[in-house]
């Protein structure tokens, strides 16, 4: 172990995991503070709606998210049907399209004024809304179809690896498909299905802009409103707090979940799901099931955005929007460098010493659960407090005033997006490596190679395809961000995400469908990737 602690790496891949407890450590650390009057207002006016709130959408959202990912992707891993292979990339599609920007598509084609609404008021000659977004509902229906991709996702790897001797063992003992699902199909992938709720709850309690722009008290918009509008760090910091034991417990519940489940191991998974063919009315029904998410959740929204696009194109000028992107895709692309250079020092730190630095980089895997808002917080008191040092010493020794050196710059939002993107980075570093055997470590080791050789010319040339694919992946999740970015961006800096949030805030949404079209195209780079590996693999096997 002290060798490996010499060589560096080892001591290094700490000290990146380590950085996630800064905004853990400075958030949890409210707790303890006093309560002040803004405190005590919050608490007697609003702290039980943003509490109510938000429990009751993030569970209204895991029931509806956990119906509609389980069931599609059941159907798709049991059955196939015309355009079976099409429907199964469609479903994840939602992905690409962030909440916010389905939030403003819905709330403005079924407003007073909407297409839907003008149209329900023909048929009936009234006056009335034929839904109202402006409601925790609308909220519900808006996260449901933006997130259920993530509970089909790993629910339909699941169904995959199960075995087909579960399946003919079911049907023996006379189960007919609504028993098998229930009974076999649905044990079986709980694990998978109850991981990917946790990031649907994850994602709901993090959002700030479906929120806002719906009107609803959330703990994400308490955040941000308690420390721009009332001025009170303290007061945000204890929201932050409360937010973040929220989302811990969340996390331990589906740890202990997993931790309980159970599979019989004498059934080997030797043998692949033999797919049944369906065919007519049933065919039809499995067709429709599976697009009406596709649809709510990324054409529907497309189509309106393009449309809005077209008729708003002349208020954009070329210059500022280019100038937008090119703000927005450069920090995302730094950070995004930045999370993946990380991450490969703590992953490689794992290949050398896995037991020492396995415990730090957990912690490091933590930053991803941590809600951008909390994470802006937690990042903003420390370096507010090392500007203040760095004013009051150079102003007294050099006669200086430094200002906002830390707090008024990029080094926060980027320190902000490290923290918040290191685990996912991390994931793909590790399933990278994973490929390529220790053996061939040692080998290289035998014939004189360094660490840093290793590193640099068999770990890093053999995975380059999965490290670029990581660093998309968090190029995109960067660019939709918008807690953290609206919190720490500096003085008269704005992505595609701070632009098309301010637009729809001032009710100019035609306007703001430019910045969200580029948000999605970019978003939907990714997914094709994704697709074609798949695809690739499931050819090779």
């Amino acid at each position: 172990m002290f060798r490996s602690l010499q060589n560096g790496w080892v001591l290094f891949a700490i000290l990146f995991s380590l950085i996630v407890i800064v905004p853990i450590a400075t958030v949890g650390s409210f707790v303890f503070i006093n309560e002040g009057d803004t405190w005590l207002h919050l608490k007697e006016t609003v702290l039980l709606n943003y509490i109510t709130n938000s429990l009751v959408i993030a569970l209204c959202v895991f029931i509806f998210s956990v119906i509609i990912g389980t069931i599609t992707a059941w159907i798709i891993s049991m059955f196939n049907f015309p355009c079976c292979k099409y429907i199964d990339w469609f479903l994840i599609l939602p992905l690409a399209i962030p909440s916010y920007a389905l939030c403003y598509v819905y709330s403005e084609t079924f407003g007073f004024n909407g297409f839907f609404s003008q149209m329900f008021q023909w048929l009936t000659n009234s006056n009335s809304y034929l839904v109202n977004f402006y409601s925790i509902e609308g909220a519900i229906f808006i996260f449901t179809f933006s997130l259920y991709p993530y509970v089909y996702i790993l629910a339909r790897q699941s169904f995959i690896s199960q075995s087909a001797s579960y399946i003919e063992i079911s049907k023996i003992s006379g189960h007919n498909l609504v028993k098998i699902f229930f009974k076999n199909s649905i044990p079986y992938a709980r694990p998978a299905i109850i991981g990917g709720a946790t990031l649907v709850i994850m994602e709901t309690l993090a959002d700030y802009g479906v929120a806002d722009y719906l009107g609803i008290d959330t703990f994400t918009k308490g955040i941000y409103r308690t420390w721009f509008n009332l001025g009170d760090i303290n007061s945000a910091g204890k929201l932050s707090s409360i937010l973040l034991l929220t989302v811990f417990f969340v996390i331990f519940i589906e740890r202990t979940s997993r931790r309980k489940a159970k599979y019989n191991k004498n059934i080997r998974n030797d043998r692949p799901l033999i797919k049944r063919n369906l065919s007519g009315f049933n065919a039809y029904l499995a067709i429709t099931f599976c697009l009406i998410p596709v649809f709510l959740g990324f054409f529907i929204p497309l189509i309106t955005l393009i449309s809005w696009c077209f008729k708003s194109i002349s208020y954009w000028d070329l210059y500022s929007f280019i100038k937008i992107i090119f703000s927005s895709f450069s920090i995302a692309f730094i950070a995004a460098i930045l999370c993946m250079a990380c991450a490969i020092i703590i992953v490689y730190g794992l290949r050398v010493n896995y037991k020492f630095v396995s415990p730090f980089a957990r912690i490091a895997s933590m930053g991803y659960s941590i809600p951008g808002a909390v994470a802006a917080i937690g990042i903003l008191i420390p370096i507010i407090w090392m500007d203040n040092n760095l004013n009051i010493f150079f102003s007294k020794y050099f006669n200086y005033s430094t200002g906002l050196l830390l707090s008024g710059s990029l080094a926060a939002l980027l320190f902000a997006y490290l923290i918040r993107f290191l685990a996912l980075s991390i994931q793909s570093v590790e399933n990278a490596f994973i490929r390529v055997p220790n053996s061939l470590d040692n080998a290289a080791k035998v014939l004189g190679a360094t660490n840093k050789n290793i590193l640099k010319n068999i770990l890093i040339k053999l995975n380059i395809n999965g490290i670029c694919l990581g660093i998309l992946v968090v190029f995109v999740d960067i660019l939709k961000e918008l807690p953290a970015t609206i919190i720490l961006r500096p003085y008269d800096f704005s992505t595609l995400a701070i632009k098309a949030h301010e637009l729809a805030m001032d009710e100019r949404l035609y306007e703001a469908s430019l910045p969200l079209i580029t948000i999605i195209f970019v978003c939907l780079c990714p997914l094709f990737v994704i697709n074609k590996i798949t695809t690739k693999y499931k050819r090779e096997n």
